[in-house]
């Protein structure tokens, strides 16, 4: 965790990164944490905030988690292959069974 960048404080450099990494990292958890990326976020204060040591690990799980997504999308729309992963979230979004997600508009 010392080595460890918090989300909660960090530059959103890339927005749509953000965003869609966001929204994969949701997808990716069973049972579903959160139903939208703003609760998610909500979520991750909370757990952070935590005086519960069991919540603190899973907020810095979730952060790392979330930090390779993350870094995964900037580099691949640095070397032009941003597409894929845009593609990869809006399956997401299209094969959903929840219909209260929120969709993330990624533009290229």
């Amino acid at each position: 965790e010392k080595n460890m960048v918090d989300p909660l404080t960090a530059n959103r450099a890339n927005p749509q990164c953000w965003d869609s990494s966001s929204a994969l990292l949701l997808e990716m958890r069973s049972p579903r944490i959160a139903d939208t990326v703003p609760a998610f976020w909500d979520l991750m204060v909370s757990l952070k905030s935590s005086d519960n040591s069991k919540h603190t690990a899973l907020f810095w799980d979730l952060a790392g988690v979330f930090w390779d997504m993350y870094a995964d999308c900037v580099l691949s729309r640095s070397h032009g292959l941003g597409r894929r992963h845009v593609t990869a979230v809006h399956s997401l979004f299209t094969d959903s069974k929840c219909p209260t997600a929120t969709p993330v508009f990624i533009f290229i």
